[in-house]
């Protein structure tokens, strides 16, 4: 894919891709879908990153470990990867990943975000680059998203969990950034690593070390997808890292599972959407707030505050920053500079510029919306001071958004902006090569200042352009401008217009068109051309005519001046090749064909020599525009003078002094001339960098226009949905109004006045009274004054003053025409239509109700009584196994008190030798809700033993639920040995017994199945029949009782 002329690279088999899986809340569930899928030999370390409880022991190493064959450890300090190996984060740990080491650190306390997972991913885009797989599965909140925004800007591969999640919040962030490259479920994804492992020596030639000797050059098919992304986007990655575009690359066929280059291409002209995805991930949009914290720290102590101090009056503050990305940069600056102001120079003007080639980052740049995670590196107090929260997110404050502008721009072809204080550049010269770096250090150097100041990157330096800054502090990659030197950059005025010509594949060999040269580097180019067509003396020079190279011997026509050092040509030149060498040059550029000047004439020493000159245009790989100026020294043949041959010789010579007292003259004019140019030149440059600022503020403000436009849009939407919802608020109302007439319980609306406003149908008919004697009264004014209650007066003052309400008030009265009555008061304040408020009261009518429970507990007195009274001993269990209740005669039999009973438990009275096996009957029965009987020996009274029989059977509700065990136990203990007769007499009654047990049991579930369908009657027929039937059950149940009383065996 790529040349290399020099690597150290490691061997690929020392390399471990890492799969870092982050997860929270529902997490653990799918991650363990996804390793019951996936084998255990992809050759993958795994790292499993989960929010803990840093109190609470993790047993999560266990639980993975069932789910696969991979052994699964803990995390431990120090711990070197190993393919084929899990690895889990330890409670109260943050985990990080260097050198194929895994590095422990505390949490940070409160009140610092604690983002595990993003700070392991960004750890392992840090170390592994492409060589990373992240996984993002189920989770609350927004930890991760800005580490796999750092995975993708690295090279690596990121996946999130689909709708499976149980918690979809951190997956569906993710995804909103447009961060991820796959959404999954746990088993797909584990399809997922068993394909990329098959593939991972991908993995292993992307990530191998790279020297800093290290040299690449674009082989043919690269070249090809570099011209594509041009063609369509009008952005030229020629002079990129080829490392960088080749790592993006990679990742992209890995993506789509393509092993080779060729099929990539083939499968970009076919997908076109896949040019404008691969120039995505090219642009690498990865910064945060308060990025470098020393020197943020710089800058405001020192720097800035030195900046704001020299400002003239009126002269504003004016800094630009480069591939601002998302725009983190920019407002931290701008929060920087308000911190140093502290209201301390209200008239000073700020601009702050902002520019990226991502129309999508500057998008959300001009939004100013930042994700929990995002804005992690803020302090709590600038978090206060410089935002405001909406939602789950934090929107910058107007005050800081109304000091920047952000635009789209190209340093490399868009006018830069002009008179800069500061230039903020990092992490962007790091992904070019030498040609652009020093294009791009130029531009800053026209665009800053005399005293502006640049500010690079960690990793960055100006290089070879030293000539242009000097640094100024050793420990920051801050630079000052020199004022030594010119530059002038060159830029196009339609920058941004991608070409129109269809996408189709470049020619692997183009030629230069008119000269026939191949497209390969300088010295080849000068070097084939000197060794066939030229052996004279010769320079290259740019358009500027600085000399780039020499060749041959060239002292005859060049020399340096006295004075500062100078390589541009025309400072070398011979005086008299001045004006020729320049019209030449300039011929050769404006044709674009070589232009050769003969019959000049230098003197060097006192001697004459004739001379030709020739300018031949050179097609390089570049887009530099370069020149070979070749010097020739031509010979002169010795003519025999004739009889005028003196005269002759006189007019030449006279000639000869006008022609170079013209030189002369032509020689000021043109340095006038230059003069000129170079002032009409800045100035152009100054007007059109200024065009460019108001193109950048008109875009600012073509951009508010819209969101004003949008958010007139919306208000007309909301006033529809409005208008919609105030419709369906009138039907609401009208239906509320038609329940309210047709419910079956009394209810009354009063108005603030406690005065009765409306009743419905169900009061009028249940009090027989009429409206007229109603609405407009008092409340306590009606009837009998039945509602005259202290009480009640203070609690409906509560709902009018205090928006109190009550439940649940119970009156009772008697009525002249109705009797007496049990009632239930519910109130609290509505809002009737046209934002009326009102008193709602509820009267629920629960005579009937209460007359049922009074019988019911009168029935379960008498129960009780009946059975304490009978000799034998009974116990009833609730659905819970527990027992509830216990007879007389069983207590007297063991002589404790019911509640000790209750309390403690009566199993601890049965023999020792009988209590094992009882529990295991009764468990085993109860389970299976099945009826038992056993005998075992209970302890007496007087501390000795009886044997007793034990019959128990299962109780259930009307409905078939379960209700728990109704026993009786009968002591057998003389009669132990009995008789054959004995024993039949005994099972005789037994059967009795339980027969009249059963029937019992079936009576009482009679009586409870009425008694909770008294609620559902609705006349007092009803409730009457059901009431006599209760009463039938209740009879039979006191006959079998007196059975049980007189029972004997």
């Amino acid at each position: 894919m790529a040349k290399r002329t020099a690597s150290t690279h490691q061997p690929a088999e020392e390399f471990t891709p890492v799969v870092a899986i982050g997860a929270s809340a529902g997490g653990l569930e799918a991650l363990t879908q996804l390793f019951e899928n996936l084998s255990s030999t992809t050759g993958f370390a795994y790292v499993y990153i989960q929010h803990l409880d840093p109190t609470q022991e993790s047993h999560i190493s266990t639980i993975i470990g069932r789910t696969t064959p991979m052994p699964v450890k803990e995390a431990e300090q120090g711990m070197r990867i190993e393919p084929d190996y899990v690895y889990i984060i330890p409670p109260d740990k943050a985990i990080e990943l260097a050198d194929g080491v895994l590095m422990l650190s505390p949490r940070q306390p409160r009140p610092h975000l604690h983002m595990p997972i993003d700070q392991f991913f960004v750890s392992l885009a840090n170390r592994q680059k492409e060589g990373a797989i992240a996984i993002l599965l189920s989770g609350a909140a927004s930890d991760g998203t800005l580490g796999l925004k750092a995975i993708k800007a690295a090279g690596g591969i990121t996946i999130v969990q689909d709708e499976t999640a149980q918690f979809q919040s951190m997956p569906k962030t993710a995804i909103h950034e447009g961060v991820v490259d796959l959404v999954l479920s746990p088993k797909e994804i584990a399809k997922e690593l068993e394909r990329l492992s098959h593939q991972s020596y991908l993995f292993r030639l992307t990530a191998l070390v790279e020297g800093p000797s290290e040299v690449e050059t674009p082989d043919e098919d690269l070249k090809a997808v570099i011209q594509f992304i041009k063609k369509s986007t009008g952005v030229d990655f020629t002079h990129y890292k080829v490392s960088t575009i080749r790592r993006r690359i990679i990742r992209r066929m890995l993506l789509y599972k393509l092993e080779r280059l060729q099929d990539y291409i083939q499968y970009m002209k076919q997908h076109t959407n896949e040019v404008n995805a691969l120039y995505s991930d090219l642009l690498i949009n990865v910064t945060h707030f308060f990025r470098d914290e020393e020197t943020m720290d710089y800058l405001k102590k020192i720097l800035l505050p030195q900046i704001i101090k020299n400002k003239l009056p009126r002269e504003p503050l004016r800094i630009w920053i480069p591939a601002c990305s998302t725009g983190q940069e920019a407002y931290s600056l701008a929060m920087l500079i308000l911190e140093v102001l502290d209201d301390r120079v209200p008239g000073l003007s700020i601009h702050i510029f902002a520019t990226d080639l991502s129309e999508s980052a500057i998008a959300k740049a001009r939004h100013g919306s930042y994700t929990r995670s995002e804005v992690m590196d803020v302090s709590p107090q600038r978090l206060h001071r410089f935002f405001t929260k909406v939602d789950d997110h934090y929107r910058i404050s107007r005050t800081i958004r109304d000091l920047c502008v952000f635009a789209p721009h190209n340093i490399f072809k868009d006018p830069p902006f002009s008179r800069l204080d500061l230039i903020s550049c990092r992490n962007l010269l790091i992904y070019l090569d030498q040609v652009l770096q020093k294009k791009a250090i130029a531009t800053f150097h026209y665009a800053l200042n005399p005293t502006g100041y640049l500010l690079l990157g960690k990793s960055e330096t100006i290089g070879s352009s030293a000539s242009f800054f000097a640094q100024l502090e050793k420990n920051y990659k801050i630079y000052v401008r020199k004022n030594d030197v010119t530059s002038r950059p060159t830029f196009e005025m339609n920058p941004r217009m991608p070409e129109t010509e269809p996408m189709e594949e470049p020619n692997r060999n183009p030629k230069n068109p008119k000269t026939g040269t191949p497209s390969t580097d300088l010295d080849t180019v000068v070097d084939t051309l000197l060794m066939t067509q030229y052996v004279p003396a010769s320079v290259v020079v740019n358009q500027d005519l600085d000399i780039l190279q020499f060749r041959g011997s060239t002292g005859l026509f060049l020399e340096p001046l006295p004075g500062k050092a100078s390589l541009n040509l025309l400072k070398m030149a011979r005086p008299s090749l001045l004006f020729e060498l320049r019209n030449t040059v300039h011929k050769a550029h404006k044709s674009g064909e070589t232009s050769r000047k003969t019959g000049l004439e230098i003197k060097v020493k006192n001697k004459t020599h004739q001379v030709a000159i020739e300018a031949v245009p050179l097609k390089t790989a570049t887009e530099e525009r370069l020149f070979l100026v070749v010097f020739e020294e031509i010979s002169t043949p010795v003519i025999a003078e004739s009889g005028s041959a003196g005269v002759r010789s006189r007019r030449i010579k006279q000639l000869e002094e006008e022609l170079s007292t013209l030189r002369e003259d032509l020689h000021s004019i043109i340095e006038e001339q230059e003069a000129n140019n170079e002032e009409l030149q800045s100035a152009n440059e100054e007007i059109i960098s200024s065009n460019e600022e108001l193109q950048s503020i008109n875009e600012e403000l073509e951009t508010s226009k819209e969101e004003i436009e949008s958010s007139n849009e919306e208000l007309q939407t909301i006033n529809q949905e409005l208008q919609q919802r105030n419709d369906q608020l009138t039907e609401a109302y009208a239906f509320a109004e038609d329940i309210f007439s047709t419910i079956r319980e009394a209810t009354l609306v009063l108005n603030k006045d406690l005065r009765v406003m409306s009743a419905n149908r169900a009061f009028y008919t249940i009090f027989q009274v009429q409206p007229e004697a109603t609405e407009g009264r008092l409340i306590y004014e009606l009837g009998n004054r039945q509602w005259d209650i202290p009480q009640l007066r203070n609690m409906l003052d509560a709902v009018v003053q205090e928006d109190a309400e009550f439940q649940g008030f119970e009156v009772i009265h008697s009525f002249p025409k109705i009797g007496e009555k049990v009632m239930y008061l519910n109130a609290r304040k509505v809002v009737r239509q046209h934002s009326q408020e009102a008193i709602l009261m509820a009267i629920e009518d629960i005579t009937e109700h209460r007359q049922v429970q009074r019988m019911l507990s009168e029935q379960e007195a008498w129960f009780h009584t009946i059975v304490d009274s009978a000799p034998t001993l009974i116990w009833v269990a609730g659905p819970d196994g527990h027992y509830k209740y216990l007879n007389t005669a069983w207590l007297s039999y063991t002589g404790h008190y019911l509640k000790e009973e209750l309390l403690q438990g009566w199993t601890s009275d049965i023999h020792s030798d009988d209590q094992e096996s009882y529990r295991l009957m009764y468990q085993t029965c109860f389970q299976k809700r099945k009826p038992f009987s056993y005998e075992y020996r209970l302890r007496r009274q007087d501390g000795n033993y009886g044997w007793i029989q034990e019959k128990a059977r299962p109780l259930f509700k009307p409905d078939g639920t379960f209700n728990g065990y109704l026993g009786t136990c009968t002591d057998v203990d003389p009669e132990k040995n009995p008789t054959q007769e004995l024993d039949l007499r005994v099972q005789e009654r037994s059967g009795e017994v339980r027969k009249t047990a059963e029937n019992l049991q079936a009576m009482l579930n009679s009586s409870l199945g009425a008694a909770s369908l008294m609620d559902l009657m609705e006349t007092e027929e009803e409730r009457s029949q059901m009431i006599g039937m209760m009463q039938r059950n209740l009879n039979q149940v006191t006959a079998m009782l007196t059975e049980l009383q007189n029972f004997t065996p």
